[in-house]
């Protein structure tokens, strides 16, 4: 049964691409909830946003990768680098990293590399189908993004609530099946429809998957710089969905309702 008195959040730390804008940092969702502190990638200018949004690096429990897009982990090792560095602390915990098919390899060769991990508790992990990190039940699914690499969206549960985070997304039936009757979904807009290429989801489709879905809100985000104004990409996945939409932006903060 859920408790309303529960509280689980999502906070955007990074709606933005590999595209550099001063107002939103790379890839980067920070889920909360009691006991429990964890981000769904960690692209640049990620970290500086968690701490503006009040949270803390070093009491991160866990980190699930999407795929390994410079723009959705391109902090990793600024993180391992971080929690060595500060003066005056020294990590016990484990930290938890999961990623798609192939991550460990990648994270030995293109992470580790060049932050040793040395001293620190870490446990690397392809992420399961279903698999449970310190208080949250995670859900996975493949979907087409990037011929070249294997990507998972994730589907986080707590005390009977669910968000889910598509990351960089071709519309996939799979998504559907993984999105189905969530709380709240975070969904790849990286265009508005005029301006559809494949590997992500344009706006209209964002808002068609959270209709068939039956997703309680819908959070349009990963925004590529556009011609036309924001409020088109808005536009078109609300005339597509039944669902509360919102744009996001970096801080925004939300609160799963049961």
């Amino acid at each position: 049964m859920t408790d309303p008195a529960t509280p689980f959040t999502l906070t955007v730390l990074g709606s933005g691409t590999g595209v550099p804008l001063p107002e939103r940092a790379c890839a980067g969702y920070w889920l909360q909830a009691p006991g429990i502190s964890a981000l769904v990638d960690c692209g640049s200018g990620v970290l500086r946003r968690l701490a503006e949004a009040g949270g803390d690096y070093r009491t991160l429990d866990a980190v699930f990768v999407t795929h390994v897009h410079p723009d959705h982990i391109g902090e990793l090792a600024l993180l391992l680098h971080a929690l060595k560095a500060t003066p005056g602390f020294c990590r016990e915990a484990p930290l938890h990293l999961y990623g798609p098919p192939g991550f460990p390899a990648f994270f030995t060769d293109q992470v580790a590399a060049v932050a040793p991990p040395r001293h620190l508790d870490l446990h690397i992990a392809e992420a399961s189908a279903v698999f449970h990190s310190h208080g949250l039940g995670v859900h996975t699914a493949p979907f087409v993004h990037s011929p070249r690499m294997a990507s998972l969206a994730y589907r986080c549960v707590h005390a009977g609530r669910s968000i889910v985070v598509t990351s960089d997304a071709e519309w996939d039936e799979a998504l559907v099946d993984l999105a189905r009757g969530a709380d709240l979904l975070v969904a790849d807009c990286s265009f508005p429809d005029a301006q559809k290429i494949h590997g992500h989801m344009a706006a209209s489709e964002c808002g068609r998957l959270a209709t068939v879905a039956g997703v309680g809100r819908l959070v349009l985000s990963h925004l590529y710089p556009v011609d036309l104004a924001q409020e088109t990409r808005l536009s078109e996945a609300q005339a597509a969905s039944k669902c509360e939409v919102l744009l996001a932006h970096d801080g925004l903060r939300l609160e799963v309702i049961g």
